[in-house]
């Protein structure tokens, strides 16, 4: 096994644009003329579309071709592709030289092939690195005009180290899942109205939401030091056994109202549950008759002036009349208007004045 590339593989599990630098460095080790990692659909192995090739024709999974073969690939040859056609009765499960599956002479459409001689290939050892529901993901190195045996040489380099580079391949692909899952549940939370943040075993923020992000600009919660260690209000009231949290409240920080804040332990190493200290999630909202509830969206999202005009509104005033209330012109009330709705996810403003009405009934 390759121990350069192992490394190079290493740090592309946690920098998904180092995966461009293990693609060059198994160009030099093979002499290939190119390298790229695809997603392809299951049924015609078609390239998908990614968002940096779909948009910039560049992607750190694209390593040899110029900008401009990309984009004519990708304009012109992606359903044209002869390559991927074979590779649907010739699965790539493990590497294998596409010349000794099919001779190139015999495709009746040469567009294809006058696009890879024309950038030097002549030949492609492909590999699969992750197969998943209607889709696989594809390791092609395209080779140039070399001997029999330096491709057999490429070959066998690929044969050695495909195993390894599918388990990084796919640890880096579950990290990205992870993360994204991640965010998934801060958006989630934020849709929810409730502000929260994750913090290290001392209260250091490392993750957060919009809704925190917001408490934090308007200075309702805070940070300090450069590991950003959480500060909150000393009025809050605060639920949990995290013990940095006492020491959090600081008399610089002053809610807009009394806030309460959860904090709740979580693992960050499910092997060492009870010896490693553990992380936090932090949620931010206020009580009402002694139940937990999260903050009213429209005052942690909506900016001062947003929330002057939206209060107006959900008094019964027109977008026009809560302008001249606000003292903005009829023209800006409206655009300030559209950002709310934005924000709040509303269609007019009979929706906040129903909510409104359904509140106080509640409460009576």
């Amino acid at each position: 096994m390759d121990e350069k590339l192992v490394l190079l593989a290493m740090e592309a599990i946690n920098d998904s644009q180092k995966w461009s630098q293990v693609l060059a460095h198994m160009m030099t080790a093979t002499g290939a003329k190119a390298a790229i990692i695809t997603l392809r659909d299951g049924k015609t192995c078609q390239i998908v579309d990614d968002e940096a090739l779909l948009t910039e024709y560049h992607s750190p999974l694209v390593c040899g071709f110029s900008i401009q073969a990309i984009a004519h690939y990708m304009q012109n040859l992606r359903t044209r592709d002869t390559w991927a056609d074979v590779q649907c009765t010739h699965y790539p499960e493990r590497p294998m030289l596409m010349s000794r599956v099919f001779d190139p002479a015999s495709a009746p459409d040469q567009s294809f092939f006058e696009w890879v001689n024309a950038a030097g290939v002549t030949d492609t050892a492909v590999f699969e690195l992750e197969r998943m529901p209607g889709y696989w993901t594809a390791c092609n190195l395209f080779l140039g005009p070399q001997s029999a045996a330096e491709k057999q040489a490429a070959l066998d380099y690929a044969a050695d180290n495909y195993c390894f580079l599918r388990k990084a391949w796919q640890t880096a692909q579950n990290m990205v899942h992870v993360e994204q899952a991640r965010h998934a549940a801060f958006d989630q939370l934020a849709r929810m109205s409730i502000a929260a943040c994750i913090t290290g075993p001392n209260g250091e923020v490392e993750r957060s939401n919009a809704l925190f992000d917001v408490l934090l600009s308007e200075g309702q919660v805070g940070t300090c030091g450069p590991k950003r260690r959480l500060l909150v209000p000393r009025a809050a009231q605060q639920h949990g056994a995290a013990s940095w949290l006492a020491s959090a409240a600081s008399d610089t920080i002053e809610a807009k109202e009394p806030l309460d804040v959860w904090a709740t332990p979580f693992s960050p190493d499910p092997l060492y549950r009870d010896q490693r200290a553990p992380s936090w999630i932090v949620t931010f909202g206020k009580k009402r008759d002694g139940v937990p509830c999260p903050l009213p969206l429209h005052e942690v999202a909506l900016t001062a002036q947003e929330r002057r005009l939206f209060d107006a509104v959900r008094a019964g005033a027109t977008v026009a009349q809560a302008g001249e209330v606000i003292g903005v012109k009829r023209s800006r009330a409206f655009d300030i208007w559209a950002e709310i709705k934005q924000k709040l996810g509303i269609r007019n403003a009979h929706q906040i004045r129903e909510q409104s009405t359904v509140s106080v009934a509640k409460a009576s």
